[in-house]
């Protein structure tokens, strides 16, 4: 039978106005929500160029953006980048959008993730699809519907980036963009020595992401786990003060060891109980539903969302031969997974 993902980690609702926050000279942080969950998008502006990391869902720039771009004092007309930091809805819908409001500006994104930022038919097929074949899981209803609706129309992507690349903002101002792999194989961070600050969009996850009002939202979302354990590592060891994704609270100095070491206990926790479920074989989605519990307190209709990190693990664990998968019997369609 197919089965629909229930409780979409993108949530029918549009992300809401709010005002804009400043974290230093220049650096400006645009407020905005996405399933009960902040999104917060960083704005950049030099005296010699400006940048804007990610355009939020489809209708963001208008309603999100371009206002609080203003109360930073600047014009969304005169933005010299667009940058989309990895492709998910809540980071690329708004691509059409914002061209619109800054035709001058230049769209850019990870070389790896350049086939998936530039419409919503491959951000789906690539992204939200991509365990349709073999587990059975993905979108239809009314989540399927609002990921169409706020993945925007196809914008295509004017430059790409591996990372190590620098963009002068001031003169007395450079950034660097830096690989962050993980959640997604081209995700890019922004490295900003001028402030000791990383603005990191989704690149390590914590144990979830909490909601406005307080509580665990979603579970987090990486897929594979070896290049995010990468990340972790390479965030702990950047000379930096400041991090700053787009659904977490900033953190500050040892805050950010912590969330590293959070981020990383997640991945070992989810490692060791998956190879104790895996002493009898499971389907991805019956992992999901089983370890969900163990894993977060986000809501129980949430833990199909698990399909992300789960697959990833699973994936590893088959790779170096810890795992095996084979297609059910009673069902081919299904892979399922037993400890080798």
């Amino acid at each position: 039978m197919v089965v629909s993902v229930p409780d979409c980690h993108l949530r029918p609702e549009i992300s809401k106005h709010k005002y804009m926050q400043q974290l230093f000279d220049g650096v400006f942080v645009l407020e905005g929500e996405v399933g009960g969950r902040p999104l917060q998008l960083i704005y950049l502006k030099g005296d010699r160029a400006s940048l804007l990391m990610d355009t939020g869902c489809a209708h963001d720039p208008s309603k999100l953006i371009a206002p609080q771009i203003e109360q930073a004092g600047g014009n969304i007309g005169d933005l010299t980048w667009i940058l989309n930091t990895h492709p998910d809805v809540d980071h690329i819908g708004g691509n059409f959008e914002m061209k619109q409001l800054a035709p001058h500006a230049t769209l850019a994104c990870g070389v790896a993730d350049r086939h998936m930022c530039q419409g919503p038919e491959p951000l789906l097929h690539y992204r939200y699809d991509a365990y349709r074949a073999d587990h059975q899981i993905f979108y239809e209803g009314a989540a399927l519907a609002w990921i169409q609706a706020e993945s925007g129309q196809a914008q295509p992507i004017e430059v790409t980036f591996r990372g190590g690349e620098h963009i002068r903002l001031g003169s007395n101002w450079e950034i660097e963009l830096i690989p962050v792999p993980g959640h997604a194989k081209g995700h890019l961070a922004v490295y900003d020595p001028r402030h000791h600050a990383l603005y990191g969009a989704d690149a390590i996850h914590g144990s979830g992401c909490p909601g406005l009002d307080g509580p665990m939202k979603l579970c987090p979302t990486y897929e594979n786990v070896d290049e995010y354990l990468r990340t972790i590592a390479l965030i702990e060891k950047l000379p930096i003060s400041t991090y700053l994704g787009c659904h977490w609270p900033v953190k500050r100095n040892g805050e950010i060891a912590q969330f590293c070491q959070e981020s990383r206990d997640f991945v070992d926790r989810t490692d060791r109980l998956l190879m104790e479920l895996l002493a009898k074989p499971h389907s991805l989605r019956e992992i999901c539903t089983s370890l969900g519990p163990s894993l977060g307190d986000w809501p129980r209709g949430s833990d199909i969302e698990l399909v992300y990190v789960l697959a990833g693990h699973l994936r590893r664990l088959v790779e170096n031969g810890t795992a095996q998968s084979s297609r059910r019997n009673f069902h081919p369609a299904v892979v399922e997974y037993v400890r080798a």
